[in-house]
């Protein structure tokens, strides 16, 4: 009998045999392949490019764990443009035993005319994939969790030996280029910014072989080799070049970077009193705002405003009702290049926002007043990213509340959770109740919301008074939402973080008062932290030299505290307060800078 190290030179021999083989017997065609060096264990991956057209032929951008232990080790995260089509993009994710999740989606341009930018973006529980700023899909599935492998960051072109998937290739259309304006890294970094922090960036003016470096293989199922020669740096761009095995590299034209897609609505939103729409790219001012380029059935819209994003447009309707889709017809938008390419008609029903008060059943199926749960996609009003839910049985005694079926159901180990809220200022109550551990050091956490650290240190069986089954409710007053998305963030620091319900009310941020100095205009500064106990920060940046003014009043619009009145240098400049001598309340900040009052900042005081 053969032992074990005679079959492993085996082995070797029939590798190197192969290896041999596919060197003589060299393909028909010579593709092209650009690879990260280094590896990454999530993050956001980013690329703008515009993608060969054709039969029989692919353009791609993925995530590729790069292993001899195939397929016992395969991850992999793509998305892939076939040339036969004029409207799609593939994405799959790739497990182990190089099992497929494959969905189609339809776009509403021609990948192979123009540049777009797409990105993957993978956390832990969930990957995303997006187009030009939007998301497009979203995988949650359980397949997301063997995604335990690091890949590299990876683009080619390629012939695939399936004219089932692609098409067949006809090569008299050779050579076709799929063409890379530039890449981005982003590191998942949670709870800051989007959780997404831009790591590094490559505008392929040049080859950074420290960063990059050119595919030299291929494989069964792959009609052509990879060369170097066919991944062209030309004009800022990287070109990955399909051709025959003589005519290689890049002889083609100029290259073209063109926007030739007219703007188009993403989503439309309504709210009492207002209709909300989000385009696909910057579109033009007078187009945008011009209120005969909209119809709303049955309504009269009365004014139309270009935000500040130029994607985003507010229609101002009266006595709309929150609880109905409206038909919405949106023509004649120009987008930003001359000349503009003008939308044509489109029509779609408004999405009905959330009713207020806002109340989540979270892990649960929803009660009373109070919404069922639901996982998080972009086209959702509310849902979680990541966790696992628990159901207490029946008999389980929930004290400390009137409403036990909601403590009933929990989701342990979440990372967020999003709601879609109008801009504007929102008191947020988290529900707990520790069912899980009855020691004081098993579970602590953070909350964090909209980006800034809201409870800090939570230790539900701490604040029940050492309690199993006994609810705690948390809230923060006056939290302000900017984006049109709620983003909270739980972060573990001792155990997993645990959630039992959200409640959301509205908080109006004006107060009647003829003592409030009258606001004249709108200037960049913040309050921080807010609510506090008992120190807060006031941040401000000054381009030039200015007197200062700052002053505090109450809830009442009384005058409480001069804070500074002084001339102060350009730059940054922060402010400590403190307020140990005041009574817990609302106050509000106020700033002059030379003669102009500027906005003021309600702040919260909790003791």
């Amino acid at each position: 009998m053969m032992n074990l190290n005679t079959k492993f030179a085996c082995v070797i021999f029939l590798h190197l045999i192969l290896s041999i083989l596919c060197a003589i017997q060299a393909k028909t065609y010579k593709g092209a392949e650009f690879r990260t060096r280094d590896t990454f264990l999530h993050g956001r991956f980013e690329v703008r490019m515009k993608s060969a057209a054709g039969s029989g032929l692919l353009s791609s951008f993925f995530t590729y764990h790069d292993t001899p232990n195939v397929p016992a080790q395969w991850n992999e995260i793509d998305i892939e443009i076939l040339g036969q089509y004029s409207d799609r993009v593939q994405y799959n994710i790739i497990t182990q035993g190089q099992t497929n999740h494959v969905v189609d989606k339809t776009v509403r341009f021609n990948p192979h005319q123009a540049f777009h930018i797409y990105s993957i973006e993978w956390a832990p529980d969930y990957v995303a994939w997006n187009v030009d700023g939007f998301e497009i899909y979203r995988e949650v599935g359980s397949h997301v969790q063997q995604l335990i492998y690091q890949p590299k960051n990876m683009m080619n072109i390629w012939p695939p030996d399936f004219p089932n998937w692609v098409g067949p290739l006809d090569p008299s259309i050779l050579p076709v280029f799929a063409f890379y304006d530039w890449v981005k890294y982003y590191e998942y970094t949670p709870g800051t910014g989007d959780n997404f922090t831009l790591l590094w960036e490559d505008n392929f003016d040049n080859w950074n072989q420290t960063r990059w470096e050119k595919g030299t293989h291929t494989w069964f199922g792959n009609n052509s080799d990879f060369i170097t020669q066919n991944a062209v740096f030309q004009d800022g761009y990287l070109v990955l070049c399909l051709t025959d095995s003589i005519n290689i590299g890049y002889n083609g034209d100029p290259i073209v970077d063109i926007d030739v897609d007219a703007p188009y609505v993403v989503w439309a939103r309504t709210y009492s009193d207002h209709v909300i729409m989000f385009f696909s790219e910057e579109v033009d001012p007078v187009t945008a705002e011009d209120v005969n380029n909209y119809q709303l059935l049955l309504q009269i819209i009365n004014n139309a405003t270009l935000m500040n994003d130029n994607r985003t447009v507010r229609l101002e309707v009266s006595n709309l009702d929150p609880t109905q889709a409206y038909t919405l017809i949106a023509s004649g938008i120009n987008d930003l290049i001359q000349p503009p390419n003008t939308m044509g008609t489109q029509v779609m029903l408004t999405t009905k926002p959330l009713l207020f008060p806002i109340q989540i059943d979270v892990g649960g199926i929803g009660n009373s007043n109070y919404l069922s749960d639901q996982i998080w996609k972009d086209n959702l009003e509310y849902g979680y990213t990541g966790g696992d839910i628990f159901i207490l049985p029946d008999t389980s005694q929930i004290n400390n509340t009137n409403e036990e079926e909601i403590f009933r159901s929990e989701l342990r180990d979440l990372n967020f959770y999003q709601v879609r809220l109008e801009d504007g200022h929102y008191d947020v109550t988290l529900m707990f109740a520790e069912t899980q551990y009855n020691s004081p050091a098993s579970r602590i956490f953070d909350v964090y919301a909209e980006g800034q650290l809201i409870f800090n240190d939570v230790n539900i069986y701490v604040e029940a008074g050492l309690k199993m089954n006994w609810v705690v409710e948390k809230t923060f007053l006056s939290l302000e939402v900017s984006d049109g998305i709620l983003n909270l963030y739980f972060e573990g620091i001792v155990g997993d973080p645990v959630v039992s319900g959200i409640q959301i009310g509205m908080n109006p941020t004006s107060i009647e008062s003829e003592n409030l100095p009258e606001i004249i205009q709108p200037f960049n500064w913040k309050v921080y932290p807010n609510p506090f106990n008992p120190g807060t920060n006031i941040e401000y940046y000054l381009s030039k030299s200015e007197f200062v003014e700052i002053d505090l009043y109450d809830v009442q619009g009384k005058f409480v505290k001069r804070l500074i009145k002084e001339k102060q240098s350009p730059g940054n400049h922060r402010i400590q307060f403190s307020a140990n001598h005041l009574s817990s309340g609302v106050y509000f900040f106020s700033i002059k800078i030379g003669d102009r009052i500027h906005e003021m900042k309600k702040a919260v005081y909790l003791k």
